[in-house]
Order: structure tokens, then C-alpha cells, then sequence
């Protein structure tokens, strides 16, 4: 189980607080944990942005490159990287990927507690 601290600023006419909650994450889906609305496609898209991030570290590539070969505005690659996905649908990260040049394997299944589990990884070329 992992603890966090979330901070958010709360803003009034007259004055500005900041608001701190103790949240504390245990395995699963992080996304249903802290109650956001439709947690399994979020994270469905956290994995794939996931994915594309690493092969841009692991390749070096700027994210002018990055957005280059990909066909999108640096602007989409930084948004990517800092996991900000809500505007991306899983098939657009899906289409980033294939323009990449990344294969993936993308594993949905129930673990034994009836759990949502999602799975994406790199498959290497051979």
C-alpha cells in the first residue's frame, strides 16, 4: 500500500487555502481508488502513454522529433509525457504508437478477486 499526500488549492472571493487529503493507494486501479469516473479506460490509457514514453527515452528522441514521427504538434508528445491523455481516445494512442513504429500486446483480464487488470507491453521485433 502506498500513502500520498494530495494538495489542492481551493480558492474563495476572499481568500486561498490549501487543502491537503490523505490518500492512500493499494494495488489495482489507482484511477478507481480515488474515484474517477470510467477508471478502466483511463487506465488503459495510462499503460499505452506509458509505453509511448519510454521508447521516446529509450530512442533519445526530442519531442519535436518524437511529434515529428508520430504526425502530431509537440504540444500532444508533451502532453503525453506529463499523462495528461484526456483528450487522446485509445485508438489515437493506439494510431501513435503504429506510427512509431511500436508493437504492443494489450492484456485485459479479471484476476482471481474479480479485479479489472490491464496489461500493455512492448512486444520486441524479431
Amino acid at each position: 500500500m502506498l500513502s500520498v499526500n494530495v494538495s489542492s488549492e481551493h480558492e474563495s472571493t476572499m481568500n486561498k487555502k490549501n487543502v491537503e487529503q490523505q490518500i492512500e493507494i493499494e494495488a489495482g486501479n489507482v484511477f478507481r481508488q480515488i474515484g474517477l469516473p470510467n477508471p478502466e479506460e483511463r487506465l488503459r490509457k495510462a499503460r499505452l502513454m506509458n509505453v509511448i514514453n519510454v521508447a521516446v527515452k529509450r530512442r533519445s528522441l526530442s519531442q519535436k522529433d518524437a511529434a515529428e514521427a508520430a504526425g502530431l504538434d509537440q504540444s500532444d508528445i508533451s502532453r503525453i509525457q506529463h499523462g495528461r491523455g484526456s483528450r487522446y481516445s485509445t485508438d489515437k494512442l493506439l494510431n501513435i504508437l503504429a506510427r512509431l513504429g511500436i508493437d504492443v500486446e494489450i492484456v485485459q483480464r479479471h484476476d482471481k478477486g474479480g479485479e479489472l487488470v490491464i496489461e500493455v507491453r512492448e512486444l520486441s521485433r524479431t
